[in-house]
């Protein structure tokens, strides 16, 4: 039916218009029952008349709807938003843009919106729908835009909306200042809320007081209510309001306000208890700079005979970006607050969520000498800023200083040292390489470095001209820039390629080694049993260990800890079904061929897991805004192409490189033949000299473990020499293609053995004892490979070089030392130099020292020979675990030890490597989805040839001879459909499990938004400038 004469406006777009007369005269001629069909008229969205006259502030339109009294003032549309509702969120909607009204302030705004709301809510609209959590109710929106006046209008008629959190725990206060269009108007508001709040639920006489004061300029009084409500606040419990009362003391404490704080604390709020998004009383105070206030705090001056724990409590850290209240007071440069904190005893070698201690975090002057007369720490030339070293023959030395000389002569902002020094049994000169800040912030404003800007909380291109906004750079970052002038002069790789170089790294700084070390016992377990949780990653361990050693190392250790705890889960039934078996002596049980089909799923959901947890890690590593750079090969020989699509002249493989491939290929295939079919003919011929018995099988299964080892690195060898032939022209290609050969030879040399045994031969019984052993064996091996055998090298040239340095400073080389340290001491006299150097506790002496030390470590271990052993481990779980239960638990058992033990050879004895942007473990993800896939095929075939007793009890048969057959046909296609139905599981599984968190989701998008903003703010603020210049 239509009611209006005009086809171009109807009754909702009138109020929408707010043309009163309009709708006057439209609605005068109709009967009561067209009136009230006309007035309940909705739209798509659920939106009657009332709400779009609500919604756009027209007082008349709003009065004369309800004056009509023909709609439910508290009817809701499809949202679930009444009129009351739509007034506070009027300007939300993208629909509606408040700022382009014409004539229309942000005071008439606000006005009109609090005469409706006040209107609706005498007429009877009620908010008792909106006193439940997860929802934004009227005060959030209130709060938002900061209307006081409408924030009071709602707490008149219901104080307890205050009391509510929406879907992301914010009450309305913590939105209050999240609009910042105008920060003075939403500080008001959220001064009343705490007043409010003290007076009404905590009784606080002086806020009481202070509320009628605040409340004077309305048009109602609130007297009655407070107090009515004093009576039952007596009757009530201060535990109730525990949660929103922390809230409101950290508002109190951003405010600065003592005279709003006492009283909380007074009430036994606890001003280091976590409130707001994990932060706590004390950090908003030291955030915002209130010196007094967080004095206040740890004196307890308000409250007689209390005495606090400084020492625990000066260190708790935020929730969320953990980090202490020494960090914030840094990170904000407010001297007098981090003069305070370190005098009560505020440990400043903890690290925050960015992995940096307080002080490195800065890079403010005045807090840098503020740290140094606090702590008179002793000279350090390592963080000084010496920390790269390049090694250097004699017979090269002219032509490395002129390449260094080149750099300093270019630079033309700061300074870039390189000092040389003389190894101290002179076989090669060091050259030591400082960059001062200055020229680290134009390297990084020219390379355009992604460094954390806390100021906007987001990853961004450094820019020099806002240095101060951005945290210090990390040990990656010196790296970077280090090398990027070097390579600007002379190319590293071809020096050490033609023995110019023999060898280049960073220094390790002791202090930090020793840090992260004791961070990693702190949080070892929590670590471990952080995958099986549900909540977010909150151990800064990896982080630590990736600022350090690099993100191919974080990786690794990121897998090897989640791939451990991970064990736990066929571990602990693995014990369970064999401690039932060894104490039934029922070894065809029906449990094990459940057990090896679980242990199939259980590989893919541990793949699927491990890509959430590897976004997740490359997210908390900061990998996500770096890429991997394509590190050429210097000896790589191609032939000048013009690119198709560039037409650009570049260097590409000849057609005869492809050749290569397979000249290289076909003698490591003929060579793995030879190995592994001599190995296990050998092996088979020592089993069969004798009666075969359980120790002796344990023997055989040792020398075989053993011998499997050997010709891997036989074969490892010989596939590096291949990958010389085959002239590679990246780094990464050639990594790829050498992963490849070497963990097909070791899957197939490790495995071949336990095939035989449990599909072409099957024997239960040599299978159970062959698995377990070699795990044990190899498992013992690699302990010895890569932790002891290199600690006992390290020692042994440890304990050489500290006896030759001690005879060599000793000796006439003292003068010559002296001489040589008195440039990195930066000196202007050998006097001076042998005052410093007559000192018990010179930096310079260990410096040197340091340098040698650094030299003789280990290189760092091949991560392809680690990943290789870690991935063999995986295959033997998921695969042969049905024959010998013990195989997870011994893995795991060692894991957690080998952890361990490698942390320590890396902080220990390996050389630090440099670190290059890796925003995965790249291939090695591709060969566990390929074993998962191959374990679960082994299994149903282990399955059907070695457990045929257990798989006839849990399906059903005899064991007679004229059923043999039959039932053997039909277990076998039993287990071709088991098999099928476990593969369609992983690929329904990997459609279920997200490979991203859903946090990381959030904070990629947050911080893409962020960055936007960002940039446009700073377009908008360059071209206003360019503006004013051509005016």
């Amino acid at each position: 039916m239509h009611f209006f004469g005009h086809e171009e406006i109807n009754l909702l777009e009138a109020a929408q218009d707010g043309k009163l007369e309009f709708i006057q005269q439209q609605l005068a001629s109709l009967t009561s029952k067209q009136l009230q069909e006309a007035c309940k008229k909705s739209d798509y969205y659920g939106r009657n008349a009332l709400h779009y006259a609500a919604y756009r502030g027209h007082y008349e339109v709003v009065e004369y709807f309800l004056n009509l009294q023909c709609l439910d003032l508290n009817s809701t549309d499809k949202q679930g938003n009444s009129a009351l509702m739509l007034v506070c969120v009027r300007g939300y909607n993208q629909d509606f843009d408040e700022s382009v009204e014409q004539n229309d302030h942000t005071e008439s705004i606000d006005l009109r919106k609090y005469k409706i709301a006040k209107l609706l809510l005498q007429r009877g609209a009620t908010l008792y729908n909106y006193l439940k959590d997860h929802i934004n109710n009227p005060l959030h929106w209130a709060c938002y835009f900061g209307d006081l006046k409408l924030a009071q209008l709602l707490l008149y008629y219901n104080p307890d909306l205050m009391l509510r959190k929406n879907d992301r725990h914010q009450f309305p206060i913590d939105i209050a200042l999240t609009n910042g269009k105008d920060p003075e108007r939403q500080k008001l508001i959220v001064k009343y809320l705490i007043v409010k709040f003290l007076a009404h639920f905590l009784n606080s006489e002086q806020q009481i007081i202070q509320l009628q004061q605040l409340n004077k300029d309305l048009e109602f009084c609130n007297q009655e209510i407070i107090q009515d409500h004093r009576i039952n606040c007596q009757k009530m419990d201060r535990k109730i309001y525990e949660s929103v009362g922390l809230n409101y003391l950290f508002w109190a404490s951003v405010l600065g306000d003592q005279d709003l704080v006492i009283p909380f604390l007074k009430q036994q709020f606890s001003a280091f208890e976590p409130s707001y998004k994990g932060r706590n009383a004390v950090h908003a105070a030291t955030y915002q700079g209130h010196d007094k206030l967080v004095q206040l705090f740890f004196e307890q001056n308000y409250c007689e005979n209390k005495k606090i724990q400084c020492k625990k409590l000066i260190n708790l850290m935020t929730i969320e970006k953990p980090q202490t209240a020494l960090h914030i007071a840094v990170e904000q440069r407010h001297e007098n607050i981090v003069n305070y904190l370190i005098k009560l005893g505020a440990d400043h070698n903890l690290y925050n969520f960015r992995n940096q201690a307080a002080f490195v975090s800065s890079r403010s002057t005045r807090i840098k000498e503020l740290r140094q007369t606090l702590l008179k720490t002793e000279k350090n030339l390592i963080r000084s800023g010496y920390k790269y070293v390049l090694v250097g023959s004699n017979m090269s030395q002219n032509l490395v200083k002129q390449q260094l000389n080149n750099i300093k002569e270019k630079v033309t902002i700061g300074k870039f040292k390189a000092v040389p020094i003389k190894s101290y049994n002179e076989s090669c000169i060091y050259y030591i390489i400082k960059v001062q800040n200055e020229l680290k912030n134009e390297v990084a404003h020219k390379e355009k470095m992604m460094i954390y800007n806390f100021t906007q909380g987001i990853i961004c291109p450094f820019n020099k001209n806002k240095a101060y906004m951005y945290e210090n750079f990390h040990h990656y970052h010196d790296q970077q820039i280090i090398l990027t002038l070097l390579y600007d002069e002379f190319n590293l790789d071809q020096f050490m390629h033609d023995q110019l170089l023999l060898d280049h790294f960073p220094l390790h700084d002791e202090e930090e080694k020793k840090q992260l070390y004791n961070q990693w016992k702190l949080e070892k377990w929590d670590l471990l049993k952080e995958p099986l949780s549900l909540y977010q990653n909150r151990c800064r361990t990896p982080s630590a260990i990736k600022a350090y050693f690099g993100s191919e190392g974080g990786f690794f250790f990121v897998f090897l800890s989640f791939f451990t705890t991970w064990l736990f889960l066929p571990a602990i039934p693995g014990i369970m079904l064999g401690v039932y078996i060894y104490s039934t002596n029922k070894y065809d049980t029906l449990f094990v061929p459940i057990y090896t089909i679980a242990l199939a799923v259980w590989a893919t959901i541990f793949f699927e897991f491990w890509k959430r947890k590897q976004s997740e890690t490359m997210f908390q590593f900061d990998m996500h805004v770096e890429t991997e750079q394509k590190k050429k090969i210097q000896s790589f020989q191609g032939q000048f192409w013009i690119d198709d699509v560039t037409h650009k002249i570049e260097i590409q493989y000849s057609k005869r490189d492809k050749w290569k491939y397979y000249k290289t290929t076909f003698p490591l295939i003929l060579l793995a033949i030879i190995m592994i079919a001599g190995e296990q003919i050998a092996y088979q011929y020592i089993i069969q000299l004798q009666q075969r018995t359980t120790n002796f099988t344990i023997i055989c299964s040792i020398g075989l473990g053993i011998s499997i080892k050997i010709t891997n690195e036989i074969f490892n060898y010989f596939a590096k020499l291949s990958l010389k032939y085959e002239n590679h022209q990246y780094q990464n290609e050639l990594e790829d293609v050498y992963i490849i050969k070497v963990f097909s030879f070791s899957f197939l040399n490790s495995f071949v053995r336990l095939f035989y045994k449990s599909i072409i031969d099957p024997d239960a019984d040599e299978l159970n004892i062959l698995s377990i052993t070699l795990t044990i064996v190899w498992s013992i091996v690699h302990l010895t490979r890569f932790t002891i055998i290199p600690l006992i090298k390290h020692q042994i040239r440890n304990y050489f070089l500290n006896s030759q340095y001690e005879q060599y400073m000793l000796k006439s080389w003292k003068k010559q030392y002296v001489s040589q340290i008195a440039s990195v001491l930066d000196n202007n006299t050998e006097i001076q130099v042998n005052k410093s150097f007559d000192r018990s506790s010179i930096s310079g002496k260990r410096f040197l020292k340091s340098v040698e030390q650094n030299r003789i470590m280990m290189p760092t271990p091949n991560h392809v020979d680690q990943f290789t052993y870690f991935i063999i481990q995986f295959c033997m779980v998921t695969m042969f675990s049905a024959s010998s239960q013990l195989i997870p638990v011994a893995i795991l058992l060692f894991n957690i030890f080998t952890i361990d033990s490698l942390l320590y050879a890396y902080i220990t004895f390996v050389k630090r490597p440099i670190a290059e942007a890796k925003r995965s473990i790249g291939l090695w993800n591709d060969i566990l989805l390929i074993v998962g896939y191959i374990g679960t095929v082994i299994n149903c075939l282990t399955i059907y040839q070695a457990n045929q007793d257990q798989l006839n009890n849990l399906i059903g048969g005899q064991n007679n001879q004229t059923n043999k057959e039959t039932f053997a046909l039909r277990n076998f296609l039993l287990l071709i459909a088991a098999e099928h139905i476990v593969i369609g599981l992983k690929f329904l599984i990997e459609q279920v499990i997200p490979d991203e968190p859903v946090w990381v989701t959030k904070m990629l998008q947050r911080q893409e938004y962020l960055y936007e903003q960002m940039v446009n703010k700073n377009y908008d603020s360059g071209s206003s400038s360019q503006k004013s210049k051509h005016d």
